[in-house]
């Protein structure tokens, strides 16, 4: 009988996984429950944060791997002379989109609690990237306007408070979005921008055609590691 294999993405608000089965499940830090997930020989995690859902999880499953960013694996050579402090998220997430798209220059891009860029040329390996607030993180940097709301519905200019700051912060995320997508362009001429994360659908229809849209790279990433390593 094969083994079974589920893939957890634990980041700083919420959770994720997925079976070979399955779509991708998410839950909010705050709400997840380890009773959630599905019967599973093997866990395969990345975690950057929340490592006490980690230590929950391994009450749960036979075999728990849980994997940090390293110098290199398959055919991608980290930029960070300490591979450790890269974020294992956003090492996954290159695995994943170079496994979409192999031996093509790339820019992966996760809108999460953080939003992050990383360029990787056709070669596999990582040019460096970018580490900026996420839309959550915008709307509460300056206390007159804080808000927890992460709508995207408001845009171009408002007639009140709260909606020119959903607006103006809508704006600079989208606009950082852009700005990164130009210079990789530049740069890579036969290059795919890859996107995933929380707020990715809510927004696609102000990204460029071109943008190649996931549902979670770096549960593909996860799956594409376990395989790797056996």
């Amino acid at each position: 009988m094969s083994q079974s294999n589920i893939y957890i993405d634990i980041g700083n608000s919420a959770v994720k996984w997925r079976t070979l089965e399955s779509d991708v499940y998410s839950r909010n830090v705050d709400e997840f429950l380890i009773s959630t997930l599905p019967q599973a020989d093997s866990a395969w995690v990345s975690a950057v944060a929340n490592l006490d859902i980690v230590e929950d999880l391994k009450s749960l499953f036979k075999e728990l791997h849980l994997v940090e960013s390293q110098k290199k694996c398959s055919n991608l050579v980290v930029a960070y002379d300490d591979p450790s402090s890269l974020g294992s998220d956003r090492f996954f997430a290159m695995l994943g989109a170079m496994e979409h798209f192999p031996k093509k220059p790339l820019l992966v891009i996760d809108i999460g609690s953080a939003m992050t860029f990383d360029v990787i040329d056709n070669n596999g390996f990582h040019q460096g990237g970018l580490i900026m607030p996420g839309l959550g993180a915008l709307r509460k940097s300056f206390p007159k306007f804080e808000m927890t709301d992460l709508s995207t519905n408001v845009d171009g200019l408002a007639s009140n408070t709260t909606d020119a700051w959903k607006s103006g912060t809508q704006a600079m995320l989208l606009s950082s979005i852009t700005d990164q997508i130009e210079k990789f362009n530049d740069m890579f001429s036969d290059g795919i921008v890859t996107i995933c994360g929380g707020l990715v659908h809510e927004i696609k229809n102000e990204l460029p055609e071109s943008v190649q849209i996931f549902d979670n790279l770096v549960l593909d990433g996860l799956e594409c590691y376990s395989q790797t390593v056996g």
